[in-house]
C-alpha cells in the first residue's frame, strides 16, 4: 500500500508539471488569430525616414527634437537606428515638419504606412520609405520561475509562452494550472488565468499574446487555488 500510494504521488506530480496534457501526436489544436504589440501612451518609438533625395529625408530625422507634446527635451533623441518619440498621453508623437502624429493602438507596421502616407499626402517626400522599432516595451514575470524579472519583448507577436521561456521557464514548484497575468485595458487592471496543462486553454486564452506592461504570475504549488 506504501509503494502504492508512492506511485499514485509520483504520477500526480507528474500530471501538475506537465505542459499541455490534451496534445498527442495526433492532436489538432485552433491557433489565435496573431495580435502584434501596439502602440500605447508612454512607449518608446524610433522611426527613420530614407529617401533618394538625402538632404530632403534628413528633415524628418533631425537629432534633438521633442518625442512628446508633453515632455521636456531630452526624452527623444537621435541615434543611427533613428529618432526616438515618447507617445504623450494624448497617443501623440511630435513629428518634425508634420507635429502631431496620432499612433496610439497601431501596429509598428502600421505606424510606418501611417507615416509614409503622411509625408505622400502632404508632398512632403513622395519616394519615402519608413522603418520603425518599438522601444524599451517589457513584460514582469515574477513568481516560481528560475528568472525573475522584467522580460524584453524582441518581436511584434509576444506570447505567454515567450515570456516563460525567457523567464527560465517555471520552477518544480511552480503552479501550471493557474498562471496568472494581469493587464491593464481601458483604465482597469484584469486578471486572466491559464491553464498551462491544456493546450486548448492556453491558445484561446485572451492572455495568450502578451502586451507591454503585463505582469505574470506563477504561484507555488502550495498556495490554495483562488488565494
Amino acid at each position: 500500500m506504501f509503494v502504492a500510494a508512492l506511485i499514485l504521488a509520483s504520477c500526480a506530480t507528474r500530471g501538475r508539471l506537465t505542459y499541455f496534457r490534451d496534445m498527442d501526436a495526433d492532436s489538432v489544436v485552433a491557433m489565435p488569430v496573431p495580435r502584434d504589440i501596439m502602440a500605447q501612451a508612454g512607449d518608446r518609438i524610433a522611426i527613420v525616414v530614407t529617401s533618394r533625395d538625402r538632404n530632403l529625408a534628413a528633415l524628418f530625422n533631425i537629432s534633438g527634437t521633442c518625442g512628446s507634446a508633453d515632455s521636456a527635451c531630452g526624452s527623444a533623441g537621435g541615434d543611427a537606428r533613428g529618432m526616438v518619440y515618447t507617445v504623450d498621453r494624448a497617443g501623440n508623437i511630435d513629428f518634425p515638419v508634420m507635429g502631431a502624429l496620432h499612433v496610439e493602438g497601431l501596429t509598428r507596421d502600421s505606424i510606418a504606412k501611417y507615416v509614409k502616407r503622411q509625408l505622400i499626402d502632404r508632398r512632403l517626400l513622395t519616394d519615402a520609405v519608413v522603418t520603425v522599432e518599438l522601444r524599451n516595451l517589457c513584460v514582469s514575470v515574477l513568481g516560481e520561475v528560475r528568472s525573475p524579472g522584467r522580460v524584453p519583448i524582441d518581436r511584434d507577436c509576444f506570447t505567454l509562452i515567450d515570456a516563460l521561456s525567457a523567464a527560465g521557464d517555471l520552477t518544480t514548484s511552480g503552479d501550471r494550472r493557474d498562471v496568472l497575468v494581469m493587464r491593464t485595458e481601458g483604465g482597469v487592471r484584469r486578471a486572466y488565468r491559464v491553464n498551462l496543462n491544456s493546450a486548448a486553454e492556453v491558445y484561446s486564452s485572451p492572455a495568450y499574446y502578451l502586451s507591454q506592461g503585463d505582469v505574470v504570475y506563477v504561484k507555488p504549488l502550495r498556495a490554495k487555488r483562488g488565494k
